[in-house]
């Protein structure tokens, strides 16, 4: 029960006592919280002031609520580095996580206009590109959607050797050779569309980042395409910047 007596307002007061119990490990991450009637009975508090320490709590990004689903111990965002040129498995088995694909769909198609442009085609329509969709999961749960791009010129009879779970990074540098040197990407975010909301399990308005990235060999070929469509709330995007410096500026610094 909470304190009526005292100066601190209810909801901070339920608010501290939901933040100790997840510090103090009692709700661990991924754990369902209570729903609102039973932290009402538990503290004896109104809906009113739930719903505030709610609010405040997923604020701090200590606690997430899914609409339809009930209220969840946050769990920790996965980290990416930005400059990484490495793909979904790279990343996530570098850093000790249990990480699956699925493939939804791999088809043949014809170059259009963009993809032509993208992979510096000269004539549309003759060439054939490998369009390959996968569901990328993360410790069990959807994490996001990939949508790849591989010119059978460069890949011929790539789309045998893609299976569940094949890393086509790993694929396409050992099995064709490929050095990658450089890519561009490019980050904006969206709200999930209802296909792609019941594929990640998340409402239509969750937010999405959205990345397009171009990998180019060292003599400046296209090699690689890719739309990812990732959970905003399972990962965040890290940069490291080094500053250059003159040593005549560091040794000043130091001295001072």
């Amino acid at each position: 029960m909470l304190d009526n007596s005292s100066k601190v307002n209810l909801y901070e007061q339920l608010k501290l006592a939901i933040k100790n119990d997840i510090l103090n490990g009692i709700y661990k991450e991924g754990d369902r919280l209570p729903n609102e009637k039973q932290l009402c009975e538990q503290y004896g508090v109104s809906r009113i002031t739930v719903r505030r320490a709610i609010k405040e709590l997923a604020k701090e990004g200590l606690i997430e609520v899914k609409h339809g689903k009930g209220t969840f111990v946050s769990k920790e965002k996965l980290s990416i580095k930005i400059l990484d040129l490495g793909g979904y498995a790279e990343n996530l088995v570098s850093k000790n996580r249990s990480f699956l694909s699925k493939v939804l769909e791999k088809k043949l198609i014809n170059a259009d206009d963009h993809l032509c442009n993208i992979f510096k085609m000269k004539t549309k329509g003759s060439s054939k590109v490998l369009e390959l969709t996968r569901l990328i999961i993360d410790e069990g749960e959807p994490l996001g959607i990939d949508i790849a791009y591989f010119p059978l010129n460069i890949y011929p009879g790539i789309h045998e050797k893609i299976h569940d779970n094949t890393s086509t990074f790993n694929l396409i540098q050992k099995d064709y050779g490929i050095v990658m040197a450089k890519a561009y990407k490019e980050f904006s975010v969206v709200t999930a569309q209802s296909d792609y909301s019941k594929l990640l399990d998340c409402t239509p308005s969750e937010p999405l980042f959205f990345i397009k990235k171009v990998i180019y060999d060292p003599h400046e070929i296209p090699v690689h395409y890719s739309l990812n469509y990732i959970l905003a709330s399972r990962v965040k995007y890290v940069i490291n910047v080094d500053i250059p410096y003159e040593q005549g500026a560091e040794k000043k610094a130091i001295t001072q």
